[in-house]
């Protein structure tokens, strides 16, 4: 199974024989601000330690995002980046047959099918911006009855958050034990308010899935974790590797934690960015965005322009803007397309492309 992902800028770059610096990448939703002032110097004092075995208990960043989040350092496990996370959790939790929803983040399904678990797919439409109701659950949980199930809040790709009768469900089924319920909250930073860890303390088997690579700008060290029970986490720890996390990301993650006005003035960009991309887009003839609460904003197209697969190619061609086209996502189709949030000057030149191309193929 291939998957495509957002962000391949070095194979683009090779292919069209420019740098990846050249290229204005709107398809891997990373903050704009790039990573934390002051990390590079943190990292260069650090440099000295890698003579060494990383911290096989990565102590440093596992009492910081403890810390940070208020629960106990029991209750979590770090990875090598989430996506190393998802291979592992369907051995960790034993999962045998999972209800997946879709659209979502492709190299789920490749991993639990690589681990020979029964996959089973709820479809969700743009009605509620390609989120479950709390009836569709209920429903798909009756007829399929897998022992884990598989969502995404903010929804991804959508960015949309679920409603409050499906938080109920899920509060209500993670407490139950009939069923892991594994949330994906990787861009839960730019909406902390609405992250499912108030519910850790009783869910005893509820996963939140976190990130620290969208919201610190550091998708090239590669830091994930997992939020559960103390029960939980221990089995997804003993999972993993050892030195799954190397000495600069572990010091990484820990100094970015503590940055707070890096993080209010990402949240402050990243709202206001956001509210005027979906403004000036929606102004745009034959587009509609979908409101979000994360840093991206997904957008379908009228079907009197070209797939958005034509508009990748031809705004890259001519601008060295990198969209992502959604085509890829199960539960879309080639009329869909996703921007990451940037800076304003940078999102005045998307619009501008944008507003272009759509005159141009109109």
């Amino acid at each position: 199974m291939t998957i495509i992902h957002g962000g391949n800028v070095y194979e683009l770059a090779a292919r069209s024989g420019c740098s990846p610096d050249d290229i204005l990448d709107y398809s891997a939703s990373i903050n704009p601000l790039g990573p934390p002032p002051g990390l590079n110097d943190l990292l260069a004092s650090h440099f000295h330690r890698l003579q060494h075995y990383p911290d096989i208990r990565n102590s440093s960043l596992i009492n910081a995002l403890a810390e940070f989040h208020g629960i106990s350092p029991e209750s979590l496990a770090v990875g090598n980046g989430s996506t190393e996370l998802i291979y592992w959790l369907p051995k960790a939790l034993g999962t045998r047959k999972v209800l997946a929803l879709m659209p979502t983040f492709g190299e789920y399904a490749k991993a639990f099918e690589l681990q020979g678990c029964e996959v089973r797919k709820l479809r969700c439409g743009p009605a509620h911006n390609y989120l479950p109701t709390r009836a569709q659950l209920e429903e798909a949980f009756l007829e399929h009855r897998p022992d884990t199930i598989l969502l995404t809040h903010p929804g991804s790709p959508s960015g949309s958050l679920l409603d409050t009768q499906v938080r109920e469900w899920v509060a209500e089924r993670s407490a139950s034990g009939d069923v892991h319920i594994i949330v994906d909250e990787v861009f839960a930073d730019f909406c902390e308010h609405a992250s499912f860890k108030d519910l850790l303390g009783r869910a005893r088997n509820l996963v939140l899935i976190r990130s620290l690579t969208k919201f610190y700008g550091l998708p090239g060290l590669r830091i994930g974790y997992v939020m559960a029970s103390p029960q939980t986490a221990e089995r997804i720890r003993q999972s993993l590797p050892p030195w799954s996390v190397n000495t600069l990301a572990q010091a990484a993650g820990a100094y970015c934690l503590k940055q707070e006005d890096y993080r209010r003035r990402t949240l402050d960009l990243v709202t206001a960015e956001r509210k005027n991309m979906i403004r000036e887009l929606s102004a745009i003839k034959g587009l509609s965005p979908f409101a979000g609460e994360a840093n991206y904003v997904l957008v379908e197209m009228e079907r009197s322009l070209s797939p958005a697969g034509r508009l990748r190619v031809d705004v890259f061609d001519r601008e060295r803007i990198l969209i992502r086209d959604c085509g890829s996502f199960e539960g879309l189709d080639e009329y869909h397309f996703r921007v990451a949030v940037r800076l304003p000057e940078q999102n005045r030149r998307l619009i501008d492309a944008l507003r272009q191309w759509t005159r141009y193929c109109a």
